[in-house]
Formats: C-alpha cells, structure tokens, sequence
C-alpha cells in the first residue's frame, strides 16, 4: 500500500471516529462571541485606530472563529475515550455538517438590513478611532431638553475608586444621521457604536468601557454574556459600580441577565446561580444628588451609592447630610427648609435665601441637585423664598424644569 493511501486510510479512520459535536448557540451568540475576542485584541491599540472597513478585518475573523472550532473538536476528540462502531457514520456526518455550517462571522457580517433589525450589533459601516467629550461650557452642567437641538442623549458612566460617576452626552443630530440613516438608536446601539471609542482615561477617570464580554437583546431583556475571567463579582467594590453603571447607561431596557458565554446560567461570587432576570431601573431611579469631587480637579453631581427612597420628600429631605466623606452635600450648612405638597412639592426656605451670597457654582448646583432628584421620581419641583426670580435663564416663580440627565457632555468626532 502507498504511502498516501496509508494517510488517507488514517484520515479516513480520525473522521469515523470523530465524536458528535453539538453546540446549543445560535449564530447571534458565536458572532459576538468572536466580536468580542477582537475586541479584546485591539483594546491596547483602540485610541491610535484609523477608520478601517469591515472587509479588512472580514478574513481575520473568519480565521479566529476557524480556530475556535478546530480547538473545541480536538479537545473533544481526546475526552472522548470509547466510540461506538454503530454510530461512527452518524458521528461522521454530523462532524462534517457541523463544521460546513460553523462560517459563522462571515454569514453575519453579510446580513441583511432585514437581518440587523433582530437587536444584534454587526460591526456595519466605518469604525471611528475615537471621540470627543467636551463638557458643557455653562454654570448649569445637567442636560436639558433645550441642550438637544435635535441631537440624541447618550447616557454613560465614567468611573473612579469603585464609583459610577453618570454622565450625560448629547449626539449632534448629523453624527446620528450619518451612523443610523432613517433609524432612532436605543440605548444598547447608541453603547454599542460610541463606547469603545470614548476616552476615559483623558477625562480623569479610570478605563472602563467597553464591557468585558458581549451583550444581545431579547425584547426589553439585555442579556450580557460573560467571559470565564470577567471579574465584575470579584468583590463589592467590583460588584456594585458594575450594576450600577449598567443601570445609568441602559436607561430603556425593564430587564438584564447575566449569563456563561455559552448562554448557561452564570455562578455570581457570593450570590451563587444566577438564573432569573434582574429589574432595571431606567431613568426613574429614585435617587437623590450630591457633589462629588473627581482627582481631576472637576465636581459632578451624582446618587450617593444609589441609595434609593420611598418617596420624593424623604430624598429631598435626605440631602443635607450624605452619610459618608465621599460626597458632599450641595446644600450650605446654615440652609434649612420645609416641603409641603401643593399640587406638587414645594420646598420652602426657612431664611429667604439668597443664592448671589453662595458661589455661583454652589448656587446652580444646589438648583440642579434639587432638579435631578425630583426627576429621579419623574417629577418636578418648586422653591418659595429665594431671593432671585431667575438664575442663569432658570424661572425661579415657577417649577424647576426637568433635566434629562446629570453632567452635560457633547460628542465629537476626531
């Protein structure tokens, strides 16, 4: 017998002896599974990115997911101690099928705008290399709907010793446009498109995004699935700016559950078995604000600890004492007040108060604090007996308007 006939032979013998292989994924989960192993990849590199197309990267993602498969069938294959003759032409062709049917990214990348609809990301069109947050060049940091001249609200998460700092960043509307043409972005796309090119370190704080992992969507679910090293329960002081940046950045989601990367229920350190979805609190969060003092010199008004209340009156009341040395009450130690309900809560001065005796940073965050924490119950507020009718365009003889988030940013393309 030839020498290439006694390889085929032993080829022909490895094939029979193949073990059936069955993956319970779909293609939405693999493709971002292997997403997100790139994305892992060219982290280190993320800021010096020039625009490159998806074709370029098209053959190298079809090589990892080539890798992937060839690694899981040959681990399987050594496990795999007996095979019974019976089942060897079965093995065989579900082998093969398997494998003709495992090109995933590049099936993927192909879709359809029919396809693209069904909530999975695809890395579509040009990647931008990075963006601009420029913050809000006004005494009254919060953003309002008067900011948004047709731009779209981007609501994110910056983070330092284990605090989710919310911010709040306004996309102008031709940057929209021109990334979703004839499309109204939600949360989940708006992350999935602007994120990985936001530089947090710049802005002083710790680089935390994108999510280790990958996130798909079912409904008003977000399911984020996780890498074995993930880390996020690795402590409380993990754990906690974790959740808590999830809920201040998907703000129109009800639901999330955290899952293995092959989709199975996910072990939580010290929790145990996560198999049921958590609440999400959205944009009414009831909450109350405070200052805090960033190492980069800038004061921002953020929940203290998301520590959450019954009712708006108990939040208001709330803010003259945050409990801890990290945040800072935005209300002066000789103010005091009362509320009362009067076709909504009125909070009213004990001492007339005079908001030109304050600095004017202290003065507007006071007015802000007071904004962003009614607005955390999806209500508004009015003050009685301050001094001034208006402050910095704000109509003091009438309800505070309603910010739509915290620490104003807009977004630009570099």
């Amino acid at each position: 017998m030839s020498e290439k006939k006694t390889e085929d032979r032993v080829l022909d013998e490895l094939l029979n002896n193949m073990p059936k292989f069955t993956d319970k994924r779909s293609k939405d989960e693999m493709y971002k599974l292997v997403k997100s192993k790139i994305e892992i990849q060219e982290r280190p590199e993320k800021r010096n990115r020039l625009e490159v197309s998806m074709n370029k990267w098209l053959p190298f993602i079809i090589s990892v997911a080539s890798v992937l498969i060839l690694t899981v069938l040959v681990s399987s294959f050594i496990n795999k101690n007996e095979s019974s003759t019976a089942d060897k032409a079965q093995e065989s062709s579900m082998a093969k099928d398997h494998m003709r049917t495992m090109d995933i990214p590049e099936e993927a990348s192909m879709a359809t705008e029919e396809d693209k609809s069904s909530d999975m990301s695809t890395m579509s069109g040009k990647i931008v290399s990075s963006y601009e947050l420029v913050p809000f060049d006004s005494l009254i940091t919060s953003v309002y709907e008067n900011d948004l001249n047709g731009g779209t609200v981007f609501h994110f998460s910056l983070l330092e010793n284990a605090l989710s700092i919310p911010i709040t960043i306004v996309i102008p509307k031709e940057q929209i446009d021109m990334d979703f043409p004839n499309k109204t972005p939600n949360s989940f796309e708006l992350y999935e498109r602007y994120a990985f090119g936001i530089d947090e370190i710049s802005l002083g704080f710790q680089e935390y995004h994108p999510y280790k992992g990958y996130f798909l969507t079912e409904g008003k679910m977000l399911k984020h699935y996780l890498p074995v090293d993930h880390g996020y329960d690795a402590a409380p002081g993990t754990m906690a700016p974790y959740l808590a940046s999830i809920n201040e950045i998907f703000t129109d989601f009800d639901t999330f559950l955290r899952v293995n990367e092959d989709g199975s229920p996910i072990d939580w350190d010290q929790v145990g078995t996560l198999d049921e979805p958590v609440e999400l609190k959205g944009t009414e969060k009831k909450v109350n604000y405070f200052a805090y003092n960033g190492s980069n010199g800038e004061t921002y008004l953020a929940p203290n600890f998301n520590k959450t209340f019954a009712t708006l009156s108990e939040a208001l009341m709330d803010m003259r004492d945050p409990g801890n040395d990290i945040y800072t009450s935005v209300i002066p130690n000789n103010v005091t007040y009362t509320i009362r309900e009067d076709k909504g809560l009125v909070i009213r001065f004990d001492k007339p108060l005079n908001l030109e005796s304050l600095d004017v940073s202290e003065a507007s965050r006071l007015l802000e604090a007071f904004s962003l924490t009614a607005a955390s119950f999806n209500q508004s507020i009015q003050l009685e007996n301050v001094v001034q009718e208006s402050w910095d365009g704000i109509n003091l003889s009438s309800s505070l308007p309603v910010p739509i988030g915290p620490n104003g940013f807009t977004l630009r393309t570099n």
